[in-house]
């Protein structure tokens, strides 16, 4: 009798039972840090159910003769898994391809249709044959906790099943890994903090104290697996501390790796390259939109090994977006989950962890309790103003690890921050006239423009995300040099340059914004302590006239809180601030109700696992990309024209035009297009014709634009 085959080559063959008691081996070993009961058995075997529908003879003829059939492999192993009960694994089965899709629906593609009797099926009793499917009970598991425990379980079926066929495809030459251990981390990073901690860094108040933070974290560190917060106020050294933390707790507890997520793509890369010097290049891996690989000889090997850990998180430091990590966790794409089952068993910590977005805290704190709970994770709140997320978790206590942090708040405080009330953009402009060195920040990208253009050109920039990448780390780093060799500086900013960008002034004015953002602008006024605090003055001012609907609960409940403290930068008036912009109204905080997606249904849909995936976006504003096609990227375009012309995957190239794109709002993308001045190759995907309307110090140049960022 003819072998049965899943996969193969010129030269070639992989039998199915070899690929299905491969990618079993795997899934079974990916699941064995989840504290869910029978996790590895029930893995395993979805594992070597997923592909028993290759044992048809239609699909032997699709892969021996005519690779043009259209063959459904992948019910199959659905149907036996419903008929085990295992209903999780049916759904895995079921999308270990074109992902999780809805339990029940007025579709085709839903699960219930998909597995039901009178489906035509191609016959694929054969495997019984080389297989036995033993029973694994399904886990008695609330709603929400059984819709993410059948996201870890399938991204543990989805990584075992890519890896295994890469192996064999490739005859076992792709590498991955070749990482330095937890221990070796931990060991590098003891050596990068001696000075810290034998105080041979100075004398400075500001050092004692980032000093005693991180002795705090190092000894919390040792502690029990849970959720930690660390408050740690701007300039407080928090970065490396809330590492050296995280290395302790994952030495004792011997976790895999750690994963550090950021709020913003236009800040990661400063904490990245802090902790590759830390750490070393190799071990710290990038993820997030803007993330480029290098492909000449002179890059190092590791680089290419750093783009297969993009899939799937298999090295020791991973650094990534809210956005990335989030959405994942809410995902049901194959390409987005597979990384999900190398979450468990590592610390994670959230930066920033108020730039969670309002709308989405519900879903978020309970995806960070339900990692905690049941996948051996530890996660650390790390911020300056730290949000009253305290209530939303409700099966976790959260512990401080910085005992004195309202002392510290105190001590580290740099700045006065006062309230100078309306000012029109002419007289702010005299205003910056005044200071050598003085930053502005505001609120929308086209009142930065505006005011830029106003300044006197000597020592004058301007930053904002209509800038292309590029240009904005080129501006930055430029920005650095001049204050430091004490040139003239003034720079007028949006939101961007609050969160986690090292820059110091002496002056800041800051758009009346929401308090938290209101700080962090605070924390760009001496943050090095330099200065006496009577020299170092945060002005918060209005605009008259602007439109300030997207910030406008934040506006309200910072003059709320104003009112009853009189002061922006008291733990006391924080702490009230972030209470009553969560009690304005509880249900906005999710706004799509995902929590009772999987306890009621979602729009009438059951087990709604795609239509999850469609709606859970931390960004919710409709943007398009805008490609600036200079420099390198005047090539680059081209090539992307010729991909999609041709119909070849274009993904790549997409990441490699992300440092040369902007992004627009939809009304300002179509009108860009209908005026000639881009256009569109593909949906959503535009290239700037007129580059005229970009400018290497001002961005993309465009009229009402209304984003704030």
């Amino acid at each position: 009798m003819q072998k049965k085959i899943a996969h193969c080559t010129e030269d070639r063959e992989q039998t199915i039972l070899e690929h299905l008691q491969g990618t079993a081996k795997l899934a079974e070993h990916f699941s064995a840090d989840f504290n869910i009961e029978n996790a590895k058995r029930y893995a395993y075997v979805a594992g070597l159910a997923h592909d028993i529908g290759k044992y048809s003879e239609l699909f032997q003829k699709k892969i021996r003769w005519n690779p043009e059939l259209q063959v459904d492999h992948s019910t199959a192993g659905a149907i036996e898994m419903r008929n085990n009960r295992m209903s999780v694994a049916s759904f895995c089965v079921a999308g270990h391809h074109g992902g999780l899709p809805n339990g029940k629906d007025t579709t085709e593609s839903c699960l219930i249709k998909r597995i039901a009797s009178d489906r035509n099926i191609p016959d694929y009793s054969e495997y019984k044959k080389e297989l036995f499917l033993d029973q694994v009970k399904d886990p008695v598991l609330s709603g929400f906790s059984y819709a993410f425990y059948t996201r870890m379980l399938y991204s543990s079926l989805v990584d075992a099943d890519f890896l295994d066929t890469e192996a064999f495809m490739s005859d076992g030459n792709i590498a991955r890994g070749d990482y330095e251990s937890i221990t070796e981390l931990h060991k590098k990073l003891a050596d990068y903090i001696v000075p810290w901690l034998e105080g041979k860094d100075g004398k400075k108040e500001i050092n004692k104290i980032r000093t005693d933070i991180l002795k705090q974290c190092i000894e919390k560190g040792k502690g029990e697996k849970g959720v930690y917060s660390l408050t740690v106020p701007t300039g407080g050294g928090k970065t490396v501390s809330s590492m050296a933390f995280a290395l302790e707790q994952a030495v004792k507890h011997n976790m895999a790796r750690i994963i550090y997520v950021i709020p913003y793509t236009s800040i990661i890369e400063q904490n990245a390259a802090l902790f590759r010097k830390i750490l070393g290049d190799k071990n710290v891996v990038e993820h997030h939109a803007n993330i480029m690989f290098g492909e000449n000889e002179e890059e190092h090997d590791f680089l290419e090994i750093h783009k297969l850990s993009t899939e799937n998180w298999d090295a020791p430091v991973i650094v990534t977006t809210n956005v990335q990590f989030f959405e994942s966790l809410f995902s049901n794409r194959a390409s987005k989950c597979r990384k999900l089952h190398n979450i468990a068993n590592s610390v994670i910590i959230f930066d920033e962890a108020q730039m969670i977005p309002l709308s989405y805290i519900k879903p978020c704190v309970r995806a960070i309790e339900e990692l905690v709970l049941h996948y051996k994770t530890t996660a650390v709140l790390c911020t300056a103003t730290q949000p009253a997320l305290d209530r939303w978790f409700e099966k976790c206590p959260i512990l401080e690890i910085s005992e004195n942090f309202q002392q510290n708040f105190i001590k580290l405080k740099r700045a006065e921050i006062r309230t100078w009330g309306k000012i029109t953009q002419e007289e702010l402009v005299q205003q910056t006239v005044d200071y050598k060195q003085i930053l502005v920040i505001v609120n929308k990208k086209k009142v930065a423009q505006e005011i830029y253009k106003r300044l006197p050109e000597k020592g004058a920039y301007h930053l904002s995300t209509y800038m292309i990448p590029v240009h904005r780390k080129k501006t930055i780093q430029r920005i650095r040099q001049e204050l430091e060799a004490e040139n003239m500086v003034r720079v007028v900013s949006t939101s961007l340059i609050e969160a986690g960008v090292d820059i110091d002034f002496p002056i800041v004015w800051r758009e009346k914004a929401g308090i938290d953002s209101i700080v962090q602008a605070a924390g760009r006024c001496n943050r090095e302590g330099k200065r006496r605090i009577e020299d170092s003055q945060v002005f918060v001012f209005e605009l008259p006239e602007v439109n300030r609907h997207l910030i406008e609960k934040n506006i309200a409940m910072t003059r709320e809180t104003i009112d009853k403290y009189g002061v922006y930068d008291s733990l006391e008036a924080i702490q009230y601030y972030f209470s009553s912009l969560q009690n304005l109204d509880e249900e906005a905080l999710d706004v799509y109700k995902i929590l009772q997606a999987f306890d009621t249904g979602l729009e009438g849909i059951k087990w709604p696992f795609k239509k999850v995936n469609e709606v859970f976006h931390l960004i919710d504003s409709d943007t398009k990309m805008v490609i600036v096609p200079i420099e390198e990227a005047g090539e680059l375009t081209q090539e992307l024209e010729r991909c999609i012309e041709m119909g070849y995957n274009y993904r790549l190239l997409l990441r490699k035009l992300g440092k040369y794109s902007v992004n627009v709002f939809d009304t300002d993308y179509q009108k860009l297009i209908k005026d000639g001045h881009v256009y569109e190759v593909a949906e959503g995907i535009g290239i700037l014709q007129n580059l005229t309307m970009y400018d290497e110090m001002m961005g993309l140049c465009i009229e009402d634009v209304a984003l704030i960022m």
